[in-house]
């Protein structure tokens, strides 16, 4: 026996929600491409403002490269969110908050938007655009399949969410060092993102998960902060700089995260040792590299 059919109207439903589910990323990735080169073609003029912060004057230049940096990172959490209300899960109750799935989607497109900002030539600035629509599209998709809460961490697709995750943070430390700004706006930065990785990458989903998860996520965040700090009064390169940020901030997650799940054990905590002695290394010879 083969089992009983399918009904039709079950079949055409689910045939229909991944109708839709596909038409809404192939219409994020659309306007996520468009958008940057709508800019382009917007004549908007520059402006400074000027603020007191912490006791000391900060200018602010608001111009057409500003307007994409904070479009294109709003558009695609709204994107994300609008996708992802797709999803089984969310639809029947089971998940009943998204903000901590727009957090890794809205910092590729923040990071993909400071890059378009710097690009000077026409091939690397559509290369870039185009590359990093695509990667915003396959990361929504593999951010989708892993939002069941049966997923496993070790399954395909949150691990590419994983990897991401820790891949934009080092892309994000080392252009918030190579800014060469205040540490009161470099550490502010740091800490901002930091937290909010972390409380995507420790994956709670539930309300109790979050309050499980948002102590460790603001630790990982100020550790994180408070070494830019430091590092600002160092000679470094950004690329090594960008890796020492980077191991304090999976070794405050990782810890974090095997706590959570009750395996934080002595073994661990030497596996990040020892990892983070490889990462030093590594940034020790990234430190010529400018």
């Amino acid at each position: 026996m083969l089992g009983s059919p399918v009904p039709p109207d079950r079949l055409s439903g689910h045939q229909d929600g991944l109708s839709t589910f596909g038409n809404r990323i192939l219409t994020l990735v659309g306007l996520l491409a468009l958008a940057p080169v709508l800019l382009l073609v917007v004549e908007l003029p520059t402006r400074i403002a000027s603020l007191n912060f912490l006791g000391s004057p900060l200018s602010i230049t608001l111009s057409t490269d500003t307007l994409l940096i904070v479009f294109l990172p709003a558009l695609t959490v709204a994107g994300a969110d609008w996708i992802l209300r797709e999803h089984p899960e969310v639809q029947s109750g089971r998940i009943a908050f998204l903000f901590p799935f727009w957090v890794t989607p809205g910092l590729v497109a923040l990071a993909l938007a400071i890059l378009l900002t710097r690009l000077t030539t026409w091939a690397g600035w559509l290369a870039a655009l185009v590359g990093g629509a695509l990667a915003l599209g396959m990361l929504l998709l593999a951010v989708y399949r892993s939002l069941s809460p049966e997923t496993s961490p070790e399954a395909p697709a949150r691990v590419a969410v994983t990897a991401m995750g820790y891949l934009i943070a080092f892309v994000l430390f080392t252009l918030i060092y190579s800014t060469r700004e205040r540490s009161a706006i470099t550490a502010t930065a740091t800490f901002l993102a930091s937290a909010a990785l972390a409380i995507d990458l420790l994956a709670p989903r539930s309300l109790q998960d979050l309050r499980r998860a948002a102590p460790y996520a603001l630790i990982a965040g100020w550790l994180t902060g408070q070494a830019i700090w430091a590092l600002n009064y160092c000679n470094l390169s950004q690329w090594s700089a960008g890796a020492l940020l980077l191991t304090i901030f999976y070794a405050a997650v990782g810890i974090a995260q095997q706590h959570l799940l009750g395996r934080l054990t002595r073994t661990v905590l030497m596996e990040f040792a020892i990892v983070s002695a490889i990462a030093v290394l590594i940034a020790w010879r990234l430190a010529d590299i400018r």
